[in-house]
Parts: structure tokens; sequence; C-alpha cells
């Protein structure tokens, strides 16, 4: 019986290109950020070379190499044919050393790649138990493991000649892909329908038909064509971004089996809309995925702890551990508001948001087929520090009078502890000036997140996770209603200090003719009648902190956390807050 697929959970690196010693410790979302220069594409360069060792290590014996210090049994590895540069293989050019780069599974087994000069390659290997590798049957027993790559893309041919199924194999990982892109759907038709159905959803309007065989004198042919609102279209006539799109869905779609899924700079190809929904589909896939990139769409679609900064000044990869941080990093790659203005001076329409929430707003968008809406296609997204009103104000007057024209506004804010007369104030001076104005019924937008049912879902599969990378077996069964009552538990003195404070100033600001004592008992009944039922009291606590404060618990029992991004994912359509169902009914008819 094939054993369990194993997964990457590290790679250690010694002499090698960039890292004179370095190490990157792996999870199921990796998004590696920084510089140019900084080291990202030789991590992604040792993986290509380790998976031409793999495809050798399954299809024949190892031999005895002498060229190591230390001789074993082992594969030479061919770079012929790999996009990798080796006259840079040794760290500063010092051959003194070998090169070493170890790649550890999360059966503990260990391959690594050497290279005694800048020619001779070899990949090792060595298991937990101790056993010696030596046919292909006993490598794909200790080493269930493969690699994906999206390959250098480009525009298809004009005329694809129908090739031998075996050149449209060899094509699918090499700079002649994009030039093959109907033979590899002829002869592999297997997961043509998702990758259809892929196409449908992500780039609305369009439709791809699988290729047909077209006869003339001079050489048999392939088409492929793409109805585009019913008119057919061949492909190489429906533009060079939609022509990416197709072959990145169809890596996507035929890595879905491997163990690690790998892309080097998607955003060169691809539109800012599409890195969005790129990372979207990606997290849905199955394997584990590595990302270099330096999209600040990219990052900011990612959870914060799926980032990890390159730096190969450092001995190992960093990942961001705190939100803040991300302003840093933008600052690094030389971020602006330049892509926010362009989208700004195409649509006319922006939708203010406080900080990032439109994060948490794209994925109960996705969640609930808006695609469109979680895109921003057709808004640019302006994030405002706080409820800040005049800012909404101040930045319109300022870009419609850069742009010489109006734009439709759209206002989204926290409740933070205002009253239902309060919000339905604001909302009405906010509509003075805005097509759309929306006020959260709680808190702040991730209380939405705070659901018993797809938090637990969310928990078990992340420990599921867990133990397939640790080989343990950890088990939850506590009742996630109690245990975030308890966690906000905590918080009860700070969040009454606050909601008396800021209700009870909102409150004598509307009723000047009742006294203070009056007003602050209201409000403590109010708080009271809030705190004794779940749903009250998930609406008042801060709901970023309240996760925190469960991920801190999820740490320290379980070894593991959760993310906005995992927990929308959890959520059945019909567990949606009816809330946010609105809200995002809404902003899919502003953006039309």
């Amino acid at each position: 019986m094939m054993k369990p697929i194993q997964h990457f959970t590290s790679v250690k690196f010694r002499n090698f290109k960039a890292f004179k010693s370095y190490s990157v410790t792996l999870k199921e979302f990796n998004v590696l950020v920084g510089p140019n220069n900084a080291g990202k594409s030789t991590i992604i360069g040792a993986f290509r070379i380790l998976s031409e060792g793999i495809r050798k290590a399954l299809a024949r014996k190892p031999e005895f190499i002498n060229a190591l210090d230390n001789s074993t049994w082992g594969y030479r590895v061919s770079l012929a044919d790999l996009p990798i540069s080796t006259e840079n293989v040794f760290h500063n050019y010092e051959d003194s050393e070998p090169v070493v780069v170890q790649f550890r599974l999360t059966n503990g087994n260990i391959l690594y790649l050497f290279f005694a000069s800048i020619d001779e390659c070899y990949m090792t290997c060595s298991t937990s138990s101790g056993k010696v590798v030596r046919t292909p049957s006993d490598f794909a027993r200790e080493f269930n493991v493969s690699l994906g790559f999206v390959p250098i893309l480009g525009p298809v041919e004009h005329y694809e000649p129908l090739y031998q199924k075996e050149a449209a194999r060899s094509a699918l990982l090499t700079h002649r892909a994009s030039r093959n892109f109907r033979n590899i759907w002829y002869h592999y038709p297997d997961g043509f329908e998702e990758f259809r159905s892929l196409i449908r959803e992500t780039w609305p309007g369009m439709d791809i038909e699988p290729p047909e065989v077209k006869h003339s004198i001079k050489e048999t042919g392939l088409n492929m064509f793409c109805p585009e609102d019913r008119l057919p279209r061949e492909i190489f006539w429906a533009g060079f971004g939609f022509q990416v799109w197709c072959q990145m869905i169809t890596y996507i779609v035929k890595s879905k089996d491997v163990s690690l899924f790998v892309i080097d700079e998607p955003d060169i190809y691809l539109h800012s809309d599409l890195q969005r929904q790129l990372v979207s589909l990606l997290k849905t896939l199955g394997p584990d995925i590595l990302i270099a990139t330096h999209s600040t769409e990219i990052i900011s679609e990612a959870d914060t702890d799926d980032l990890l900064v390159i730096n190969k000044r450092f001995n190992s990869a960093k990942r961001i551990s705190d939100p803040s941080q991300l302003q840093n990093i933008f600052g690094v790659l030389g971020s602006n508001l330049n892509p926010t203005l362009t989208q700004l001076a195409k649509s006319k329409r922006a939708v203010f948001v406080e900080g990032k929430d439109f994060q948490v707003l794209s994925l109960f968008a996705r969640k609930l087929g808006k695609d469109q809406v979680a895109n921003r296609s057709d808004f640019a997204v302006i994030p405002v520090e706080g409820f800040n009103a005049q800012k909404v104000q101040d930045f319109s007057k300022g870009m419609e009078l850069t742009l010489g024209s109006p734009i439709a506004k759209a206002v989204i804010f926290d409740r933070d502890y205002r009253s239902d007369e309060a919000v339905t104030q604001t909302i009405r001076e906010l509509k003075k000036t805005c097509q759309f104005a929306f006020i959260h019924k709680c808190k702040e937008i991730e209380n939405y997140l705070l659901c018993p049912e797809p938090i637990r879902r969310s928990i078990l599969r992340r420990i599921t996770e867990h133990n397939k990378r640790t080989a343990q077996a950890v088990q939850f069964d506590e009742n996630i209603e109690s245990l975030l009552m308890n966690l906000a538990d905590t918080l009860k003195n700070p969040v009454r200090g606050q909601y008396l404070a800021k209700r009870a100033t909102v409150e004598r600001s509307l009723h000047s003719s009742l006294d203070t004592a009056t007003v602050n008992a209201r409000v403590m009944e109010e708080f009271d009648r809030l705190w004794v039922t779940f749903s009250g009291r998930m609406s008042i606590v801060p709901g970023k902190q309240t996760l925190s404060l469960l991920n801190q618990h999820l740490q320290s029992k379980y070894q593991v956390s959760v993310t906005p991004s995992i927990i929308v994912s959890m959520f059945a359509k019909e567990e949606v807050p009816l809330e946010m169902v609105e809200l995002i009914k809404r902003l899919d008819e502003f953006r039309k």
C-alpha cells in the first residue's frame, strides 16, 4: 500500500548561491517576499533541481557516487534542460567546500542536493528508519513527494501543429509550454471540465472548448475556441492576458495532487485582479504552495503569517507575525498609492474602509459567489485610519480635482460602540456626499468571524494538517461557544469601560436634557443585557483581539492557529451573517 503523500517542512542551504548558511521553514501556504537579489529565486531554483532528482529516482536505481567526501548511493541530476544557472552555484565562487541543500519531509526523511563542482550535481536521501533506498519502488514508498511548477508563460502560437503525446508531456514544464498549449489539453484531457469551469468563474463572459483537430494540405493542427458572450473565436485572438490566465489555470488544475506547487513571480504575467483571484484559487488547490513575488496585491491578499521575508544577510527566513510589519514590506518593495489611483481613474468609484477591512470583505464576497466584488475590479479600495468621515470628504475632493471628474463613493465603517440612533444620524450625514454608506451592526468586521461552527471546522482542519506534518495525534473536543465566552470574559472590564465612555458621550450629545447619571445607568443596563448572551457578547467584544486570544489558546494547547481566510472558507453559504450578505449585495450594486 502506498504511504500517505509527504510534504516539505523545511529547506536548509549551505554554500549555495546567495546563501552561505540559510534555512526556510515551510507550511501550507508560503509567500516569499523581499527586494531584488534577496534570494527568492535561489530558493525556487533549488526546488526545480530537486524535482529533476526525484524524477530520476522514480525511474532508475541509485548509483554509487565517489565524488562526495562521504561516498554513498545517489543519483546524478542533469541540469541541461533546467532554467538554472550553475556558474555561481558556489557561494561567492568559493568552491573549497561542496554545496549542500537539505529538504526535510513530514515523515522525517531527508533529500539532499550536492554540488561537488559547477557541473556535478547529485541527489541523495536518508530515511528516519535507517532503511537504505536501492530501487525506484523503495524510493516511491519512502519519499512519496512530488513538485509542480508554473513554467515561463507567453502567448500561444497562431498556428499549433498536432505533436506527438511525448512532445506535449515534455513541454509541460519547459519554456515550450505556451507553444504546446493546445497539445497539452489534447493529449492530457483529464481535468478539462474543472479547468473550463474555473475559466468561466474567474473571467466573466468567457468560455473555452476542448482542442479540435484541424486538417490542412500541409499538416494537421489544433484549434481551441473561446466563446465570448456566445461568439466563438480562436484562443490566439482572445488577447495575451486571457491566454496567460488559461495557462496558469491549466497548471493549477494539473498540479492538484502534488506535494508542493511552486510559482515564481506570477505578477509578471497577471493583472492585479487576476493576482488576487490567484491567491484565492491556490488556497483551495490542495497541495502546499510556494510563491515568490514582488506583488503588493498578492501580499495583501495572503494571510499575514503566510509571508516569509527573505534576506540573505540573515540565517533564516522570517515569517510575519504582526500585520503592522506589512508597511515595512511595502516600503522595501517600493509600493505606493499609484495602483489605487490608477484604478480610481479607470473606474471613477471609491470604496472607503477602515484599515485592511476589505480583506475580510473580499473573503466573504468570494464565499457568496461575488467574485467581481472580491476582486474590486470596478472600484478602488481606499483605507482610512479609524472612523474618519472628514478624511473621506477631503480625499474625495482632492481626487476629483486631480481627475477632473466626480467619483462615486461608498463608505464602510466599524460601529465601535455607537447607538442605533447615532448610527442613523451618521449615515444620514455620509449620504450627503456618498452614494452608499454602511456601518456594521457589530463592533468591527472581525466580529462576523466569531461563529462557533466555522471556527470549529477551521481548528479541526488545522489540527489535521498539524498531525500530518508532525506524525502526532492531537485531538480537539472543546465547545467553541463556551471557549469564546470564556475568552471574552477576560475582556469584560476594559470593554465595559470603553462601552460606557464612548456610548455615554454620544448619548449626552444627542440628549442634552438627560443628566450624566441617567445616561450612564441606561448605558450600563444595555451593556449587561448584551453581555449575558452569546450573540450579544460576540457583537461588542473587540473582534481582532478575541481572535488573537483564541489563537494564543490554540497555540499553547494544540500548536495551531486559525486565520480569517480559513474561517471564512469553513462557512457554508447559509451560515454567512445576514448583515454581511446585505453588505456584499449592496457593494455589488454599487460597482455596477
